[in-house]
């Protein structure tokens, strides 16, 4: 069931959007099982924090942007506010290259995410500097 979970998340990415896929399954031992899906976002941390009512952890964040990328207008302000708080730059879709990128790396996204099989390319943020700089100012002002 996790593979084919999976598969419905990678499906429904859209390109510097994202992807939301949440669901719970109902198993019951005599009787037909149930599935909801959800069009919100119900991760939860791994351990508690201390901001209230905050649905995942940075990390959780990062590697889930990492994997099903954003441009900067399509990351919502609550998981700003995340990222800030920990001080964690997050990986961000650049349309014009069609890559996400993230501390100085960048590798391909497809229709399903990013394409982890190819080899992170290394960016020179001297002949970069507009990307940079806008997540510098998104995250701290």
């Amino acid at each position: 069931m996790s593979q084919w979970l999976k598969q419905i998340r990678r499906e429904s990415y859209v390109l510097g959007a994202g992807t939301w896929t949440s669901c719970k399954v109902h198993l019951y031992p005599d009787s037909d099982g149930r599935l909801e899906i959800f069009d919100m976002e119900l991760l939860r941390p791994a351990h508690e924090t201390t901001i209230p009512d905050r649905p995942a952890d940075a990390l959780t964040l990062f590697q889930d942007l990492k994997a099903f990328p954003r441009t900067l207008d399509n990351i919502p302000q609550w998981m700003w506010t995340v990222f800030r708080a920990e001080g964690i730059t997050p990986p961000v879709y650049n349309p014009q290259l069609k890559m996400v990128e993230w501390a100085n790396k960048r590798l391909p996204v497809t229709e399903t995410g990013t394409d982890f099989s190819a080899q992170p390319q290394i960016i020179d943020p001297s002949k970069e500097p507009g990307v940079f700089a806008k997540i510098s100012r998104k995250l701290f002002g």
